[in-house]
């Protein structure tokens, strides 16, 4: 799995590299990842570009022309064994196809918008896709997505999405997605995703909602994240976030865990190269809801174009 993955992570940085180097037409309009910073205006605005820029996509990969995202995570996990884990997301435009066509690579997608605050890093689950963006506006998309699996041999997909953003204000921004997804070996599932986001200058609050329901789910399972990220200067960040997740139908596996934590974030040797230092204490249904202590060290570099 880990060498599969490895050439893909090949494959996909030279793809973004060579895209990087192409000069991007002035005049060339980004409705697909502006939508979100133009609901927004001032110091505000400037908040929310500085919070993708540093921690790269929010949602997902496809909010660059071309971006690539490799992250290596090592974690420390009281009673339980240590975890190597490696994350990608990568997404490429099609040329000629007016932004509607891309290439989309992305390794437990479904985690990547809460920031990994439920799982262990593990091998986890790596998809390769073609998306197709019919509908774009100024407040809501659809997107359709033909592709495969590639965790345990090839499984085919298809997969459908549709997200909303609106401004509640000048500083709150909303975002809500649904999505439907059918797949070979897992069946049908569905995952419905609410976030809010409001931005100051210099820091923000997130709040992060999932559910996930499907033939393979544990019944209907749960998450919720709440964060404050502060802007130490233009290098550093700083999250302190607490965190829950769980399911309805997991008597056999436990999984409801509830978490605190903090995230220190900083680039360093280039501007594309950042490490993270993530301890946590953690109360797991598991060992009855005693205290656990996690540590979580990421390494992580970003390539392609960005705004």
């Amino acid at each position: 799995m880990l060498s599969r993955q490895l050439g893909l992570i090949c494959l996909l940085m030279s793809l973004s590299v060579s895209a990087s180097v192409q000069p991007e037409s002035e005049t060339q309009e980004h409705p697909w990842y502006d939508k979100a910073h133009e609901l927004l205006s001032g110091s505000a605005r400037r908040s929310a570009l500085w919070f993708d820029h540093f921690f790269g996509p929010t949602d997902d990969a496809d909010q660059a022309s071309s971006h690539f995202r490799l992250r290596v995570q090592q974690e420390f996990i009281e009673r339980e064994s240590d975890q190597l884990g490696v994350r990608l997301s990568a997404a490429y435009y099609l040329p000629q196809t007016e932004r509607r066509l891309k290439l989309l690579l992305e390794s437990d997608e479904e985690d990547e918008e809460l920031g990994d605050p439920f799982t262990g890093t593990g091998e986890g689950t790596t998809r390769a896709a073609l998306r197709w963006i019919p509908l774009d506006r100024k407040r809501w998309d659809l997107s359709l997505d033909l592709g495969a699996s590639m965790d345990s041999g090839i499984q085919p997909f298809v997969r459908g999405r549709a997200r909303y953003y609106d401004n509640l204000d000048e500083r709150t921004l909303l975002k809500a997605t649904q999505e439907l997804r059918v797949q070979s070996n897992e069946g049908w599932s569905e995952t419905t995703g609410l976030n809010l986001e409001r931005h100051y200058d210099g820091h923000a609050l997130l709040w992060r909602n999932r559910l996930f329901y499907g033939e393979e789910s544990d019944g209907l399972e749960w998450s919720s994240k709440l964060s404050r990220v502060e802007w130490l200067n233009d290098r550093t960040a700083l999250s302190v976030f607490a965190a829950v997740s769980g399911a309805t139908e997991d008597t056999l596996t436990q999984s409801e865990i509830r978490r605190l934590g903090l995230t220190f974030r900083q680039s360093f040797l280039r501007s594309w190269l950042f490490y993270e230092v993530e301890p946590q204490v953690t109360w797991p249904r598991k060992y009855g809801f005693d205290t656990n202590l996690e540590l979580m060290l990421t390494l992580e570099a970003q390539f392609g174009q960005r705004r």
